[in-house]
């Protein structure tokens, strides 16, 4: 029996699209992800502030509205949304791994560039209103680990 066009084309759009799909995810993780991940990846359960699912730009990849944004004193911990998880590992960022925070203006808005690791490992842009809820853990935590060295 003969199948006609259109019934091979309900079976096989499917599988093109997932396929399309799963490959974006991966070039994606490629450009953004994999550098952070390969440096701070935790697979452990981690208990701290729910910031919330946030904006990010990681390495000029944007991930908007994507990421669930957690923080305690050891440091940050990012994970993406369900359906963005393959090829994204959970990370765990300690604060002495940032290394610098600037302000950044584009036209009316203002971020926050989080530069990790030394050397760079990545950059992580995030709105103010998000570091102004990571900055008293940020602070305190600079402030334990210069009392440490003096």
């Amino acid at each position: 029996m003969e199948q006609s066009f259109p019934s091979i084309l309900i079976l096989v759009f499917p599988v093109f699209f997932v396929s399309i799909f799963v490959g974006v995810i991966f070039l994606i993780s490629q450009f953004g992800w994999a550098r952070l991940a390969s440096s701070y990846r935790n697979d452990s359960p981690f208990e701290g502030k729910h910031i919330g699912i946030i904006t990010a730009r990681i390495n000029r990849v944007n991930y908007k509205n994507c990421l669930s944004l957690k923080c305690n004193e050891e440091g940050l911990y990012m994970r993406p949304i369900l359906f963005f998880r393959l090829f994204h590992p959970p990370v765990l960022i300690p604060w002495k791994d940032i290394v610098d925070v600037k302000e950044k203006k584009i036209l009316f808005f203002t971020t926050k560039k989080l530069t990790v690791g030394e050397p760079s490992v990545s950059s992580i842009e995030i709105s103010r209103f998000t570091y102004s809820q990571l900055e008293p853990y940020y602070l305190n935590a600079s402030a334990n680990q210069k009392s440490r060295y003096n």
